[in-house]
């Protein structure tokens, strides 16, 4: 199973996402950086609350228009359904 990561907006008053954004995986260790990872989640597995600068940083860092007014933003990592472990 592969992992991918996104920055991810959740409504504040239904806590549905209302956004989704790839990060490129060249671009994730300066995500993690921004997000403030620990050095004990080396893969950024767990869900990762976002300051309104650290969601305009990332963002900024993968060129998307994410708005920390309209949403509470996460970095957050999710299974990627276009790879499995099936052999084929």
């Amino acid at each position: 199973m592969r992992v991918m990561h996104r920055l991810v907006g959740y409504d504040r008053q239904t806590d549905r996402m209302r956004h989704r954004f790839d990060i490129p995986d060249h671009l994730m260790p300066e995500a993690k950086k921004i997000a403030k990872v620990p050095a004990d989640d080396p893969d950024a597995a767990w869900s990762y609350p976002l300051t309104e600068a650290k969601t305009r940083r990332i963002a900024r860092l993968i060129g998307v228009p994410a708005d920390p007014s309209d949403a509470e933003f996460y970095l957050e990592a999710f299974a990627d359904p276009s790879h499995s472990s099936a052999g084929g």
